[in-house]
């Protein structure tokens, strides 16, 4: 009984901040309203967080405000998890339908780090274990991907990032000569694939995760994974291509709408 009420405690205090974050200064009042919680019990949860230093009483008249250190408290939670949080029932929505796995990567310095996939759902999922490894941008469908459609400045810098980790090969004329023409490549087709080793039966295509003004260059890629005795690169390519495509429209546009408009993924934020 006593957890019972613990748990309690906690959502109420959870859903005072929830209420707080609405708005810049709030009276016990406007809380009771939002929360329903009764006024003795809000005194008490509103005094708690004040002595922990999250919430400042501003004045008898005006209420309560949250203080600086409630951003804290979102530290660990960065853009990135917010487009998981995003992706996660996209991508799980297409592998419940099609079997086939995808997975999600964000930049990450001058790499790509792999943040969800569904192999924990694909009855066809390649053996290799990418989730939360880091990838790299030449040679990873979804580095290549993500490059070719990021912002013109950051493709200039990750191409130095990549030239300063491994002068001797990034800085010959007939390798600058080999990545143009794989840019150019994967922004004519729009997708992205590798090479594989002989007898690697192991597919796999990429696409951006594109905002709604693809100026402002991808934020993610997405990449398909199928194996060549199931179909053809153009049958993968021209069966989900579009479909995996639009999942990264709805993330993008989904994560853009929650950077703009109140709800819990701003906030997170």
């Amino acid at each position: 009984m006593g957890r019972d009420n613990d748990i309690q405690s906690v959502v109420r205090a959870l859903n005072v901040i929830e209420a707080l974050n609405q708005a810049s200064v709030a009276s016990v009042e406007s809380i009771h309203q939002m929360t329903g919680l009764p006024k003795p019990t809000l005194i008490r949860i509103l005094g708690t967080l004040a002595s922990m230093g999250y919430v400042f009483h501003v004045s008898r008249r005006d209420g309560y405000a949250l203080t600086e250190k409630v951003v804290r408290l979102s530290a660990g939670f960065r853009h990135f998890d917010a487009i998981v949080d995003v992706a996660r029932p996209e991508l799980e929505a297409f592998t419940r339908e099609h079997k086939w796995q995808l997975s999600i990567a964000t930049p990450e310095t001058d790499a790509l780090r792999v943040r969800f996939n569904t192999r924990h759902m694909s009855p066809f999922a390649p053996d290799q274990r990418f989730l939360n490894r880091r990838i790299g941008i030449l040679g990873s469908a979804m580095g290549r991907a993500y490059l070719a459609f990021c912002s013109e400045t950051e493709r200039k810098s990750l191409l130095k990032f990549l030239e300063a980790n491994d002068p001797k090969l990034h800085r010959t004329p007939e390798h600058r000569r080999r990545v143009r023409d794989m840019i150019e490549k994967v922004q004519r087709q729009g997708y992205a694939t590798i090479e594989r080793e002989p007898g690697d039966h192991v597919r796999s295509f990429a696409v951006p995760v594109l905002p709604r003004d693809p100026s402002r260059g991808a934020i993610a890629a997405i990449s398909m994974f199928y194996f060549s005795s199931a179909m053809s690169e153009g049958q993968a390519t021209g069966r989900f291509r579009e479909p995996v495509y639009e999942i990264g429209r709805r993330i993008a546009a989904a994560v853009e709408d929650a950077q703009t408009s109140p709800g819990e993924l701003q906030r997170a934020c």
